[in-house]
């Protein structure tokens, strides 16, 4: 299980990286564009490293299913959640998501949680809510819409982490990353359609100031590498256990802002910090 926490903990780092780029680019560019970077560098990554890691066909046909949930509820409804909306209320409802990733692998999977473990889980996932906490952030200020689209994206998340680690006990994480590779690339255009985009912006884009498509780029490729990392986690411990660490990204980022860029973080971001911190910690510890 420990090589399992410490894939996930990889991914959370990778995690960091992507979302400093990612916010960067949408300033410029929608989403859906950056969605379709995903899907090309889904194809020019997972492919070949589930096929030499060994996927199998078998595996990936009974995998395509699950995928397609996976690259909808995971992957694209995240990236349109957070283009709409207030962001500062949105970032914080979404990052609830390991919540319904504990409930939804208790029950759907049989997952088998100590106390110990259950009380150190929860105790991260409320750090990592606090941290997500901005000045912007009021309750008497949210809408139904704004908190109505962040809470499913959450629950969309926690299902879709909670099906995907399932399918990978009966086939393997390398078969499921062929798979969803696969699938994302339709997925991705039918998410420009929707969001009245196409490729052609991107040239548009990239000449008027290459900075926004480069960040993007770089932010999509951080996330695939960080996708990967987390469902090969599930291959050795449970998506209970992973779902929270990927999640620590944002008190990651917020050390990074503190300590590098200098800026000043609120007294419930750090409260949020430590708490984080020290509930992943146990985990660790505690296997």
């Amino acid at each position: 299980m420990q090589i399992g926490i410490l894939i996930a903990l990889a991914s959370a780092m990778l995690m960091t990286g992507m979302q400093i780029l990612l916010k960067k680019s949408y300033k410029e560019l929608d989403p859906s564009l950056a969605f379709l970077f995903d899907s090309i560098f889904g194809l020019l990554i997972w492919i070949p490293i589930g096929c030499i890691f060994g996927a199998t066909f078998d595996g990936v046909i009974k995998c395509f299913g699950y995928a397609i949930i996976s690259a909808i509820l995971s992957e694209a409804l995240v990236f349109y959640a957070l283009s709409k909306g207030n962001l500062s209320i949105s970032s914080v409802l979404i990052s609830t998501y390991p919540v319904f990733t504990l409930v939804f692998s208790l029950l759907i999977n049989n997952e088998i949680l100590t106390i110990s473990q259950i009380v150190l889980i929860v105790f991260t996932i409320i750090g990592i809510v606090l941290t997500c906490i901005d000045k912007e952030f009021e309750i008497k200020n949210m809408k139904n819409k704004d908190i109505l689209i962040p809470i499913i994206t959450a629950l969309a998340i926690g299902m879709s982490d909670t099906l995907t680690k399932g399918i990978i006990n009966i086939t393997s994480s390398f078969s499921f990353i062929v798979a969803i590779a696969l699938v994302q690339v339709p997925v991705a255009l039918i998410y420009l359609k929707i969001s009245k985009q196409n490729i052609s912006n991107i040239k548009l884009e990239y000449k008027k100031d290459s900075k926004f498509v480069k960040y993007s780029v770089l932010g999509s490729l951080l996330n695939i590498m960080a996708t990967g990392c987390l469902l090969i986690s599930f291959n050795y411990t449970y998506a209970s256990i992973a779902s929270p660490l990927t999640a620590i990204y944002t008190p990651i980022v917020l050390l990074y802002s503190l300590i590098f860029l200098r800026e000043k973080i609120g007294k419930v971001n750090l409260i949020g910090t430590i708490i984080a911190i020290i509930g992943t910690f146990g985990i660790i510890l505690l296997g």
